[in-house]
């Protein structure tokens, strides 16, 4: 998932020794960036986390004319407070190539194709 990435930031807690969150961005490395994911640990959530990794993705783009997201309406002002805008878009989703990832502490333990029709 993150192997073909152009940027990652990963949250990891020395204590524990293991990654507890991350965010990654795909770029053409001239015009833009897309930023795909950012998931926190369950665990680990609430305790700013997500918004330090944010930034710290927000500032490794910030030479890119265009950073994109998609997100959910409920979390719009949430990137709107780090300096985002709200923006119509399109999109397409091919749900028949999802995959259902299950992650235990950030090793993938299960992953499967969902085919839908």
């Amino acid at each position: 998932m993150l192997k073909n990435s152009t940027y990652i930031v990963l949250a990891y807690d020395q204590d524990r020794s293991k990654v507890v969150g991350f965010i990654n961005a795909i770029s053409d490395k001239v015009l833009s960036a897309y930023i795909p994911l950012l998931e926190v640990i369950p665990d680990y959530k609430n305790q700013r986390i997500g918004t330090q990794l944010v930034e710290k993705m927000l500032e490794q783009l910030n030479e890119y004319y265009m950073i994109d997201l998609l997100c959910d309406i409920k979390l719009q002002d949430y990137y709107m407070n780090k300096g985002m805008i709200k923006a119509t878009g399109m999109m397409k989703r091919n749900y028949r190539n999802q995959y259902l990832v299950v992650f235990n502490s950030f090793s993938v333990i299960y992953a499967k194709r969902i085919t839908k029709k």
